[in-house]
C-alpha cells in the first residue's frame, strides 16, 4: 500500500507596511511597542492588557498592564528577551544605524515587524489596516477606519463652509529650533479639516521656520502642541518681533493637546476638533 506524503504546514504569511514577509501567529498575548503611535493603536484594538514593554517615550495611555520601560535607541535586548515577548511591532528609528538591534529575537521565533511613520491621513488608515490583518482585527479596524472618515466628513461639511478662515501657524517646536508643518502631512491635513489655513502650505512636508517666516505671514491664530518648555504659550508671545502678529495682538495663541496632533493615530479627531474650537469658539459644530 503506497504511503501518504504528509504536506508541510501552511505557513500564515503576509507582507508588512515595509514590503518584508513575515509569519504570524493566530493570537498575541506578549507585545512589545517601539513606538508611543503603535501604543494607541494597540489599545484602541483592545490590547491594552498585553503590552509588556514600551519606550521611554511612551505615556502608556490606555495600557492597562504594568509595562517594562525601555530605551527606543538603545534597548536592552536580554531584558527584552526575559519578558518572553512574542509580538515585536517596531518603528523605523529601530532599525536606523546599520546592524538589526531586533536580529536576536527574530531567531527565537518572535513575530518582529515594523510600522512607518504615517505621513498622511490615509497613511494612518492603511496602518490601522495592517493592524488589523496583524492581530486578526479586520472587522474591528474597518470600523474605526469607517468612524474616523465619518467624523471627519462631517466636521468637514461645516468648516467647509466658512468664508472667512483663520490663518493658522502650527509649532511643533520652540524656538530657538522652531519646527512647523507644510503641505503632505496629516498635520497640515487637520489644519484644514478644522477650518484653517495654514501659512506653511506652500512648503512641503515638516518645515524649519525662522521669526521672519511667521512673521511675514501674519497669521491670524498659532498653536503649539510643545510640553518641554516651561509656559509655552507666553514664551512665544514674549518672541523678538512677534508682537505685531495678529495672533499675539488679539490673544490667540493656543496650547494645543500633544498626542493627538502629535501621533498618526485615530485621536487626530480629537486634535482636530480642539482646533476648531480654539479658532471658532461660536461654530456649534458638537
Amino acid at each position: 500500500m503506497e504511503e501518504k506524503t504528509e504536506l508541510p504546514k501552511r505557513l500564515n504569511i503576509i507582507v508588512d507596511r515595509t514590503g518584508a514577509e513575515i509569519e504570524i501567529k493566530d493570537n498575541y498575548e506578549r507585545i512589545v511597542s517601539y513606538a508611543p503611535s503603535i501604543t494607541e493603536m494597540l489599545v484602541d484594538l483592545g490590547y491594552g492588557d498585553k503590552i509588556v514593554a514600551i519606550t521611554n517615550f511612551d505615556t502608556a495611555t490606555g495600557v492597562e498592564s504594568n509595562p517594562m520601560i525601555f530605551d527606543m535607541i538603545n534597548p536592552d535586548i536580554e531584558a527584552l528577551i526575559a519578558l518572553e515577548p512574542d509580538l515585536i511591532i517596531s518603528s523605523e528609528l529601530t532599525a536606523e544605524g546599520g546592524a538589526d538591534p531586533l536580529a536576536e529575537l527574530r531567531k527565537l521565533g518572535v513575530t518582529v515587524t515594523t510600522i512607518p511613520t504615517a505621513t498622511t491621513i490615509n497613511d494612518i488608515y492603511i496602518d490601522l489596516e495592517f493592524m488589523g490583518i496583524l492581530l486578526g482585527e479586520k472587522e474591528t479596524v474597518e470600523l474605526l477606519i469607517q468612524d474616523m472618515k465619518n467624523q471627519i466628513a462631517e466636521i468637514s461639511a461645516i468648516t467647509n463652509l466658512i468664508e472667512d478662515r483663520k490663518s493658522v501657524y502650527f509649532e511643533i517646536s520652540p524656538a530657538p529650533y522652531m519646527y512647523s508643518t507644510g503641505s503632505g502631512t496629516y498635520l497640515n491635513e487637520m489644519i484644514t479639516i478644522a477650518g484653517g489655513d495654514n501659512i506653511l502650505s506652500d512648503l512641503d512636508n515638516w518645515v524649519s521656520v525662522t521669526d521672519e517666516m511667521v512673521i511675514s505671514k501674519n497669521p491670524d491664530i498659532i498653536f503649539t502642541n510643545v510640553t518641554y518648555v516651561e509656559n509655552p504659550i507666553e514664551e512665544i508671545k514674549d518672541r523678538n518681533g512677534w508682537a505685531n502678529i495678529t495672533a499675539v495682538k488679539d490673544n490667540q495663541v493656543f496650547g494645543i493637546e500633544n498626542n493627538p496632533t502629535s501621533l498618526p493615530t485615530r485621536n487626530i479627531i480629537t486634535g482636530i476638533k480642539e482646533m476648531t474650537k480654539s479658532m471658532y469658539p461660536d461654530l456649534e459644530i458638537f
